[in-house]
């Protein structure tokens, strides 16, 4: 793929950056309840949950099914998925349907779940669109009428009324709200958006990893872009930062949404943001083209601190050697291929390579893998009476969902209303990319 066609499709990191930061919508004057550095990081499983707690009759969407066996035969479980995979902008998930459709075939070469087989149907695209996202919605429900949606992963949640409304169960990453606050959605990473009572302390366990364990007064300088998500989002990693002992000295949305044409003001404010001189790490919120700017042009300023987004992680971008990242630090939740330690990694691998040869391991593909992967565990544990009931009944009765090394432990029902706190760290170095910060796990937040 031509780099220029790279950075176009990378520009689905506007969405996801939205929803790895805007685990809250509010945040209280007081702030987190954990003391300043109280946080450290820990295991991907048994992480702390703070002292949140998430009561199932206090979900939406928890109605009995009018239709609780729709999609099931004696031999067969109907899935489809839906996500955008096209866009006017260029801005898509495409290789969601590969990543799933590769963990559907590996289940039914060893005789599907439960001896039914997956009836995968594929991805609906809803192009980005926010009628589209309810029209396919509508039809993966009332037309095809699948079991459960295998991935979701969109930009818009309008198909939540749909869901909610025929009981629709949706697997996938929670890069909308359509995850938060209901018994029927489960994302890989918990609830990612508008919570106004908790968040994680995701992005402070990995700054603290880059400075030996201890980031206690370490500068931090957080950059957004000019929108409502983007505010609350950089309000939370201010919480999330605080909570393990750093300082935040410069916190501004100042990139339009429409894109940053000059970046001499924002750079000269960073640049001297702690007490006249650069701040330790710059962390951003903000859009592939505009984070692309500011990583390239604090290089050029003499900065030397660490740079940390959300958007520069994917195989293609290494493979080209890509210059407008490099040397900066990429925030996944999940492990990327390069941790070859973790045996759910080579498993995806082995399985991407032999279920969809010739397919990129991109963020997309490994989304749409574990959103499956979650549905597959989900659906064999609740055994061969599998009704939408059931397989509700299962999850939401502190079920937990964990990938060894692979994917951090998720639980519901507290994920349905809190973001996973994990995280791991990689860093574009040439042609490669090097893991820095190993699959890690702080605490959820209280506000």
């Amino acid at each position: 793929m031509h780099v220029s066609r790279l950075v176009a499709v990378l520009a689905a990191g506007a969405a996801l950056t939205t929803g790895l930061a805007a685990c809250g919508s509010t945040t209280p004057a007081n702030g987190p309840t954990v003391a300043a550095g109280g946080v450290t990081a820990g295991p991907p499983t048994g992480w702390s949950d703070g002292g949140v707690t998430v009561a199932p009759s206090s979900l939406k969407c928890g109605q009995p099914a009018a239709d609780p066996t729709r999609g099931i035969t004696a031999t067969s479980i109907k899935i489809g998925g839906l996500a955008f995979l096209t866009s006017a902008n260029g801005s898509t998930m495409a290789g969601v349907d590969s990543g799933a459709k590769a963990r559907f075939d590996r289940a039914n070469d060893a005789g599907g779940i439960n001896g039914r087989k997956i009836d995968f149907v594929g991805v609906r695209d809803d192009g980005n669109d926010p009628s589209r996202n309810v029209s396919e919605a509508k039809i993966l429900a009332d037309q095809d009428k699948v079991f459960a949606v295998v991935p979701e992963i969109t930009a818009s949640a309008g198909y939540l009324d749909t869901f909610c409304s025929e009981s629709v169960p949706f697997f996938g990453w929670a890069i909308n709200s359509g995850y938060c606050g209901n018994a029927i959605g489960f994302g890989i990473t918990g609830c990612l958006t508008n919570h106004p009572q908790s968040t994680s302390s995701t992005y402070g366990v990995m700054i603290q990893s880059l400075f030996g364990g201890d980031a206690k007064g370490k500068t931090v300088a957080l950059i957004g872009n000019d929108n409502d998500s983007a505010r609350s989002g950089l309000a939370d990693i201010k919480l999330q930062i605080q909570s393990v002992g750093a300082k935040v000295v410069y916190s501004e949305n100042p990139i339009p949404d429409a894109g940053l044409a000059d970046v001499t003001a924002v750079t000269s404010k960073i640049m001297t943001a702690s007490g006249g001189v650069p701040p330790d790490v710059a962390v951003y919120v903000t859009d592939f083209a505009s984070t692309t700017k500011l990583v390239q042009a604090l290089a050029a300023a003499g900065f030397n601190g660490r740079q940390i987004t959300a958007v520069g992680y994917d195989p293609r971008l290494a493979a080209a050697g890509f210059a407008g990242l490099q040397k900066s630090y990429t925030l996944l939740q999940w492990s990327p291929t390069e941790d070859t330690s973790s045996a759910g990694v080579r498993q995806l691998v082995a399985d991407i390579q032999k279920y969809a040869p010739g397919t990129v391991i991109s963020l997309p593909v490994m989304a749409g893998y574990w959103a499956a992967d979650m549905f597959v565990a989900a659906a064999t544990k609740t055994g061969r009476n599998l009704t939408v009931d059931s397989l509700l009944k299962t999850l939401n009765d502190n079920y937990s969902y964990y990938v060894d090394g692979a994917v951090p432990q998720s639980r519901f029902p507290l994920n349905h209303t809190a973001g996973v706190p994990c995280g791991s760290l990689v860093q574009l170095d040439g042609k490669k990319y090097d893991l820095t910060t190993r699959l890690s796990c702080g605490q959820v937040l209280k506000k």
